[in-house]
């Protein structure tokens, strides 16, 4: 089991020979994004800096997830694609609820009041066209004021002042329905940022769990015991006790700010269109009312942009389990022979699924069915069950050379996005009738040379 905490967990990667100190001092404006970057380009490792120009005594931790290797670690299963979807699959669902703490070691410094600057706090600047510093990294945690049930998710959010910040988010997303649900009863949404949060809360974060369930009970699952939680100091969220920092705050209702530019998870600025602002639809001010943290803090960052980073990590299996789940709605599990999140789709717009196909219209009613699944994927690509979905160059033979752009290619609109007014499938399928032209040609006895 891994260490509850995130400064144990980033002893344990030191000692699986997965993180790098970094005393060289760097700057917070792209010189540690820049070191993720370069990370998260060459199979690691994370990195730990140590000497924060402008900020003695502080330290960021970053590129935590950013390798395939390094979520193995996380999800403690190994770096293969199968198995990493597959601890997803059997976690998704799972639940552990957390357990109430009177206190934790997040409680070591309380900041409350005047006192509260966040500009204090060594926020990075990530990209050359990013409006400033971001809190990026961070788990968001809200309690809807009906229901009561707490839900975790990772928001970007601007760094406005001492005491304010931006909560990049709106609905249809949960956290986005919390704050309309509470403003609609005339108040702000309590938000609690938790930076540094422990490796299972980060992946639990990313699962897309129905509306209503709580994400730490899924950290729970991942864990395999509950997650020891505290509560906030000034307003009704609980947090885990063995975080590095939270910050507290209160959504101001009817705000409606710029937040960006800023580099997306697709990899580019897709909120900036000629001659408009770039606007986060539903990005509210936060007014932070209390920070708490530990003594000697390490502050989280996150990379972005350009796949692969540790966002689109994170992203891949936790969204390819969910559409799992929905394919199995139309297509025996058995039938289902591989599905793959591209890292070319950054981890979330490109899916692959391999199927043994029964019926002539099967690929076109599951690509309908998983455009309009409500998450992100902009493209389903079907093939037969002969295709590596994780080999791009099967995968495009197979469309290359198995897709007739009159019958087999699928536009429907779609009413959100900023960037693409559509969404699209192909069925790259063999026709049932024709597999036996249709098929790879293969050489027999390849199996039984043994000279080479």
């Amino acid at each position: 089991m891994l260490p509850k905490d995130f400064r144990g967990y980033l002893d344990y990667l030191e000692a699986q020979g997965k993180l790098l100190r970094v005393e060289k001092e760097v700057d917070v404006k792209h010189e540690i994004a820049a070191g993720i970057r370069k990370i998260s380009d060459n199979d690691g490792p994370a990195l730990l800096f140590e000497n924060i120009k402008g900020y003695p005594g502080w330290r960021v931790a970053g590129g935590l997830y950013a390798t395939k290797k390094l979520m193995a670690l996380a999800l403690e299963t190994e770096a293969d694609e199968e198995k990493l979807l597959q601890r997803y699959i059997d976690c998704q669902d799972r639940r552990v609820k957390p357990k109430l703490v009177p206190t934790g070691p997040v409680k070591e410094i309380v900041i409350k009041g005047e006192d509260v600057d966040l500009t204090s706090m060594p926020f990075l600047t990530y990209c050359e066209k990013d409006a400033g510093p971001y809190i990026i990294g961070s788990a968001e945690i809200a309690k809807h004021p009906e229901t009561g049930i707490q839900n975790v998710c990772i928001i970007r959010g601007m760094v406005l002042g001492r005491n304010k910040k931006v909560l990049g988010t709106g609905p249809p997303s949960h956290l986005g329905l919390i704050v309309l649900a509470s403003e609609q009863r005339g108040n702000g949404a309590g938000v609690a940022t938790v930076l540094g949060a422990p490796p299972e809360l980060t992946l639990a974060s990313q699962v897309k769990a129905p509306m209503g369930v709580d994400e730490t009970e899924i950290a729970g699952a991942f864990r395999g015991e509950p997650v020891e939680m505290v509560k906030c100091e000034t307003i009704d969220v609980e947090v885990p006790a063995h975080a590095e920092i939270i910050i507290e705050g209160v959504t101001v209702p009817g705000t409606s700010v710029s937040d960006g530019p800023f580099a997306e998870w697709h990899g580019d600025y897709r909120g900036i269109l000629p001659g408009t602002v770039p606007v986060a639809v539903g990005a509210r001010v936060v007014r932070v009312t209390a920070i708490t943290m530990r003594k000697n803090p390490i502050l989280q960052a996150l990379a972005c942009g350009m796949p692969m980073t540790e966002t689109q990590w994170l992203k891949k299996w936790a969204v390819t389990a969910a559409l799992y789940r929905e394919a199995i709605k139309l297509v025996p599990p058995e039938d289902i022979r591989g599905i793959n999140l591209t890292e070319g789709g950054a981890g979330g717009d490109n899916l692959v699924i391999s199927i043994r196909k029964r019926a002539e219209n099967q690929p076109k009613n599951i690509i309908n069915h998983l455009l309009a699944s409500g998450f992100n994927v902009v493209n389903v690509i079907v093939v037969d069950d002969d295709i590596d979905v994780y080999n791009a160059v099967d995968v495009e033979w197979a469309w290359a050379h198995r897709v007739d752009p009159e019958s087999d290619i699928i536009v429907i609109p779609r009413p959100s996005g900023i960037r693409h007014g559509k969404k699209w499938g192909m069925d790259a399928t063999m026709p049932i009738n024709d597999r036996e032209w249709q098929s790879k040609a293969r050489v027999p006895g390849v199996d039984k040379v043994d000279y080479v």
